[in-house]
């Protein structure tokens, strides 16, 4: 073999490593860490309730997020939920800490607790964040 076929393959294999590791670099998901704060409620209504106080329990959570700044979402389908034996799930997102203690203590909230309490057997409650 001459020097110039041999540099031509080894730039041809070069050149396919590069290809090959760059196209597997891009196809890496990127996975972010942000730092909003959210709030997942998992609950159980009480077995009497009607479909239309549930519903009327989760617009309020829409209508009381609507009056807070720094309310960035909410999710309100439940897809899957563990325990089996629970109804619903909802999660809120704030943009910071101060934003969960404005939802936490808005009079709204307050009023809305009422019927919440009312309606729901039990919940369980987290707050997460980076």
């Amino acid at each position: 073999m001459t020097r110039s076929r041999i540099l031509l393959i080894a730039i041809a294999v070069l050149t396919g490593a590069a290809l090959f590791f760059s196209g597997m670099a891009a196809g890496k998901n990127q996975v972010n860490m942000p730092k909003t704060v959210i709030h997942h409620v998992t609950l159980k209504w009480k077995a009497d309730v009607k479909d239309a106080d549930k519903q009327k329990a989760l617009d309020g959570i829409k209508d009381i997020c609507a009056d807070i700044p720094g309310v960035k979402n909410i999710w309100m389908k439940t897809i899957k939920i563990q325990p089996k034996d629970y109804s619903q799930t909802f999660v809120i997102e704030f943009e910071n800490e101060e934003a969960l203690k404005a939802y936490a203590d808005h009079p709204k909230k307050k009023e809305w607790n009422d019927l919440y309490y009312s309606i729901r057997e039990t919940s369980m409650n987290s707050v997460t964040s980076n």
